[in-house]
């Protein structure tokens, strides 16, 4: 059996604890750095434990939890609706604030993680996305498909990892993510349900043509069958993550948002890192009021975070940024290598892309 489809001998993410010196300096140790990426590249994801500041979760969670009801009802804010059944989730896109205040640097630009980026990705990787993901309660039961934050072609190799910073303690209690660890090793968008070239002449009985749509994100996820096929030996995982860690993850690994069961938000901010030649388009947009603490980031010595941002003059309602989740790249070079035998997929574009 190939290693990366070995049974697994880890059933849940592994923790880097972080010393109270490498939170306070940013200066994460060879040691943790080496763990890290052993870890990124075996699962796909690993938690730095005791990377932030509680106090800047429980600020964060305070403003986030008290917007969640009205958000919710606001016609700009998006559903990440890719259920089964096609019932809602409950899952929500809600991101942070955006004023220099509130923008904590241990948060938009944590120097541990972005030393371990730095490693997995090239030097002064990109920041091309500013989010969050809601669990609401009240929506017992639901799930989202098993899927990777991909709707298009995409390589076999590390290009794109987002950090996840979770605003309060989280667990199956309260919905923490369902994660298939290690599922990034062997994957390709061949995976994906809208991942098959579509065939004009084929016909499904049910009066589409083609295996599958590529263009509907109703069709977002993983493929039935390889989801049974790796649950044989490598079963999904729901873990416990203590607030005030940052957890990195391969953009390529398998998920699923799954209920939350309490009637308190659950909050999960999300920062999408790709390399600097992978030139995504995609740009965060910031007040100008916030572009020397930007700045400040990506001309530090010690672990820089460039954002790839568009700066406008007026203030910006986090509440109402529009969600682009476009992780594509204008690379020619690297979209020349893609695999040939599947889907291109589609890209989430802005009205300004």
């Amino acid at each position: 059996m190939p290693a990366a489809r070995a049974a697994l001998q880890f059933q849940e993410p592994h923790v880097v604890r972080l010393s109270d010196k490498e939170r306070t300096s940013g200066i994460i140790t060879e040691e943790h750095i080496a763990e890290a990426i052993s870890a990124l590249h075996r699962d796909g994801l690993v938690v730095l434990e005791n990377a932030v500041d509680v106090e800047h979760c429980d600020k964060l969670n305070e403003i986030l939890s008290s917007e969640a009801e009205a958000m919710a009802e606001l016609p700009t804010t998006h559903f990440n609706d890719n259920s089964p059944d096609g019932a809602p989730t409950g899952n929500m896109s809600q991101g942070p604030p955006l004023t220099p205040d509130l923008m904590y640097t241990d948060i938009w630009a944590n120097q541990p993680a972005a030393t371990v980026l730095s490693f997995m990705l090239g030097p002064k990787p990109r920041v091309n996305y500013v989010n969050g993901n809601t669990a609401l309660g009240g929506f017992n039961g639901a799930r989202q498909r098993v899927h990777a934050d991909l709707t298009f072609n995409h390589a076999q190799f590390p290009f794109a990892i987002v950090t996840n910073y979770y605003l309060i303690d989280v667990s199956p209690a309260n919905g923490s993510t369902e994660l298939w660890l290690g599922s990034h090793r062997d994957t390709s968008f061949h995976d994906h349900r809208n991942g098959h070239p579509v065939d004009p002449d084929a016909d499904n009985g049910d009066g589409r043509h083609g295996i599958y749509d590529n263009t509907l994100e109703s069709e977002f996820g993983i493929r039935d069958e390889l989801l049974e096929q790796r649950r044989a030996y490598a079963p999904p995982v729901q873990p416990t993550v203590k607030k005030g860690s940052v957890v990195l993850r391969d953009l390529r690994l398998w998920h699923a948002g799954l209920a939350n069961p309490t009637p308190d938000p659950r909050i999960m901010l999300a920062f999408v890192h790709t390399p600097s030649w992978y030139q995504c388009p995609a740009k965060v947009v910031l007040p100008e009021a916030t572009s020397s603490l930007v700045d400040s980031w990506a001309n530090r010595e010690v672990s820089p975070v460039q954002y790839w941002a568009h700066f406008v003059p007026a203030d910006v309602d986090h509440k109402t940024i529009k969600f682009n989740p476009n992780f594509s790249s204008d690379n020619k070079g690297y979209l020349a290598m893609l695999p040939k035998d599947v889907s291109m997929g589609f890209v989430f574009k802005a009205d300004d892309e």
